[in-house]
């Protein structure tokens, strides 16, 4: 009888613990289960609410500082959805001349600024914390236009040449393209305009002999029988450099890694869709002509960069421009003034 109790009591036994065990088994894995899809859910918040974050579009203004092609590569940014695409919400205001840029970059009224490096230099050396990000223009964007009777640049000695204004592209164009032809400045009169309007009117009412300008505007001269008397396409300067402050770029990265993603595939996009760069230039340049913009097109196939890289040797010249202009010495290290970080970071994720 103790026999069989025993087995009967350990059978009971064995059997309650097996019950015990399979239940907590149970209640082990659903608990297991519940925090797992706790944890999945608190992380898909998690990463939703991040990628939200990081995906909230930020206004910008950039300022330009003359109309025309040559800053085609913000049109398409605009108007083909390349900055939207990359969480950036793009003003763009014109600013009358390149000396307004310092002034609007320091003001707050841009945050980032396009126009010839030798400004943005000059106002470094009077101590303007500023930083080239960027550079879309490496080359002079400019066409001499004149009268028929002027058949070389040595045909302007003596001759008055409508200017947009002094300290800008086309005075330091002017400058550049004499030198490189062995003309002394003091053989060509400069006519100051304020404005590239202001250029083709000077031009046309015969107050000036030629222009300097960039296509399509001087271009559209060769309607009224003036003609093309040189190109400066083949000169080197930083045109399209890109500035900031110094306090900004330190206060908004994100901003300016998203803007420098953006400006190479701005840059890609002007060499891989031909006709929506020409109908954005058609659009913003002020010349409603199919074939002026794709003259100007063509004309700035060789003047955009490829990257947006900042050439120090670009920078290094403009400089030694402001420096002998202002009649002091240029600064000996000029890397500290040129950031590249923004778009090596975007060049290195385009793979």
């Amino acid at each position: 009888m103790k026999r069989v109790g025993n087995v009967g009591l350990k059978g009971k036994l064995s059997t309650t613990a097996a019950a015990i065990s399979v239940a907590l088994l149970a209640a082990s894995c659903g608990s297991g289960s519940a925090s797992s899809n706790s944890s999945s859910t608190t992380a898909a918040k998690s990463s939703a609410t991040t990628a939200a974050a990081s995906a909230a579009p930020i206004s910008i203004t950039i300022g330009d500082t003359a109309i025309g092609a040559g800053y085609a590569d913000i049109y398409v940014g605009i108007q083909d959805g390349i900055f939207k695409k990359n969480g950036l919400n793009v003003k763009l205001v014109k600013l009358n001349t390149s000396s307004q840029l310092v002034p609007a970059l320091v003001g707050g009224s841009v945050q980032i600024g396009v126009g010839v490096a030798d400004d943005s230099a000059a106002a470094i050396m009077k101590g303007y914390p500023l930083k080239f990000i960027a550079l879309s223009e490496s080359h002079y964007n400019l066409e001499l236009w004149g009268d028929s009777s002027i058949k070389s640049v040595a045909g302007l000695v003596g001759k008055k040449v409508a200017l947009s204004a002094p300290d800008s592209e086309s005075d330091f164009g002017l400058t550049a393209l004499l030198a490189a032809n062995h003309i002394p400045n003091s053989a060509v009169q400069r006519v100051y305009t304020g404005s590239i309007p202001g250029m083709v009117a000077a031009l046309e009412s015969g107050s000036a002999n030629a222009l300097l300008t960039q296509p399509p505007q001087g271009t559209s001269t060769g309607k009224k029988g003036f003609v093309k008397i040189a190109s400066l396409s083949n000169l080197p300067f930083a045109v399209g450099a890109y500035t900031v402050t110094a306090a900004y770029a330190k206060a908004n990265p994100t901003v300016l890694q998203r803007f420098a993603k953006a400006e190479v595939q701005n840059l890609q996009f002007l060499r891989a869709h031909p006709n929506k760069t020409i109908a954005a230039i058609e659009s913003n340049s002020g010349i409603s002509n199919a074939a002026l913009a794709k003259y100007a097109y063509n004309f700035f196939l060789n003047v955009w960069t490829k990257t947006p890289t900042v050439d120090p040797s670009l920078i290094q010249a403009a400089f030694q421009r402001a420096a002998l202009k202002a009649k002091k010495t240029p600064p000996t290290n000029i890397n500290q003034y040129i950031d590249n970080s923004f778009v090596q970071a975007a060049l290195n994720s385009a793979g």
